[in-house]
């Protein structure tokens, strides 16, 4: 809108808004007052040198180098493996479409509940990929742990060999977690020579060799063939009964010593199953989902519904007599299971050191030793009379 003056105003109306004043009036005074521009002085441009003290370039180099030396060292690989709360997977449900347990006999109830396997992610299991900033971060996580590397890896290992090593491991847990599973339910499981080992063993014994008895007592099983060979001394001289290529024949063994002490036949064995079990498992590896593969089997084939609508997690590896043993990272999987619903945990009792106050809020732990143990307990639980199950008490 165009400016009038209160002289202008005086002599007559003002033009309405935002139109412009009659030709014989004076212009309005912010267009008479303006300067001329070819009156107007010319401005001399100054250069202006900024001069920064020594100490303060000292200072801004200093951070400089500060800053790009920082994020260099936070960048460079160091030798541990951050452990993590990793996913974990219901052995009486499915993965990827695919049932984890597959057995060919319909069970005998209806399966509630689920039976969790639990599961620990690893950042830096390739050497050298666990940078020093996810190495701070995980400090400060308190669902994190770090581990050293080489206590969890052997440093001259490649990837390739790790992952072979791992799916060999989870291979072996379900072919024990069905040995002990089926021997639970009382069903015959074969045992067969898959390698001798000793010098003895091989002098005597062939792979595919399947044995029969020792010292004249039936071998119904690798829980019966271990209680067997139990009662003899290290070193000592045994019958063995086998069947080799359909004829029955016995050889003399002379049995070695173990890490343990007992003795041992000197050979590393196979089963066949008079159950048809498969498992459908994706990306998974180790030895330690064995208790949980177990307690699945025997769900699906046994008469009790083990969980009965309880969300159960649970971890261990399994022999094939049935004992419980220790695993790795309990604490990231106790904080998984917890993290995805479950009730209680089922921990190894040669773990409890470590879960000892550890214990996420809301999570029953039950110590367990054997696959009797675990069986016991969850009966105990549907039952209601579960008030002295074992935990794991500090110490």
């Amino acid at each position: 809108m165009a400016c009038v003056s209160d002289q202008t105003a005086a002599a007559g109306p003002a033009p309405p808004p935002d139109q412009s004043p009659p030709p014989d009036q004076s212009p309005p005074p912010d267009q008479s007052l303006a300067p001329d521009p070819s009156q107007a002085p010319k401005r001399r441009l100054t250069r202006r040198t900024i001069r920064l003290a020594p100490r303060t370039i000292s200072l801004v180099a200093g951070l400089v180098a500060t800053a790009v030396s920082g994020a260099v060292l936070f960048g460079l690989p160091v030798p541990y493996v951050l452990e993590t709360p990793g996913p974990t997977f219901d052995v009486l449900g499915s993965q990827d479409g695919q049932e984890m347990i597959q057995v060919d006999r319909q069970p005998s109830h209806q399966v509630t509940g689920e039976l969790r396997l639990t599961t620990v992610g690893a950042n830096g299991s390739d050497p050298g990929s666990l940078s020093l900033f996810q190495l701070v971060e995980g400090y400060f996580d308190g669902d994190d742990a770090l581990v050293p590397y080489d206590l969890i890896y052997p440093r001259e290992s490649s990837s390739a060999e790790r992952e072979a090593i791992s799916a060999a491991e989870m291979t072996s847990s379900q072919d024990s977690a069905t040995a002990a599973a089926l021997e639970y339910l009382g069903l015959s499981v074969g045992v067969q020579i898959a390698e001798p080992q000793s010098d003895a063993a091989k002098q005597v014994l062939e792979p595919g060799d399947e044995l029969t008895s020792i010292d004249g007592q039936p071998v119904e099983g690798f829980a019966s063939l271990k209680a067997l060979v139990d009662q003899v001394g290290a070193g000592e001289e045994v019958e063995v009964g086998l069947i080799r290529q359909g004829a029955a024949r016995t050889v003399r063994l002379r049995t070695v010593q173990g890490q343990d002490g007992r003795a041992l036949l000197g050979v590393t064995v196979e089963f066949s199953f008079p159950v048809e079990v498969e498992f459908g498992v994706e990306d998974i590896g180790g030895p330690s989902a064995g208790a949980m593969f177990a307690l699945g089997i025997i769900d699906k084939l046994g008469p009790d519904d083990l969980a009965d609508g309880r969300v159960i997690a649970g971890t261990g590896t399994v022999d094939a007599d049935g004992s419980i043993g220790a695993i790795g990272g309990i604490r990231q999987k106790m904080i998984g299971a917890r993290r995805d619903g479950a009730e209680v945990f089922l921990a190894p009792e040669a773990n409890c050191d470590e879960v000892a106050r550890h214990e996420p809020a809301g999570l029953r732990v039950v110590a367990v030793a054997s696959l009797d143990d675990a069986v016991r307990a969850l009966a105990a639980l549907r039952s209601g009379e579960d008030a002295d199950l074992p935990g794991c008490p500090t110490r």
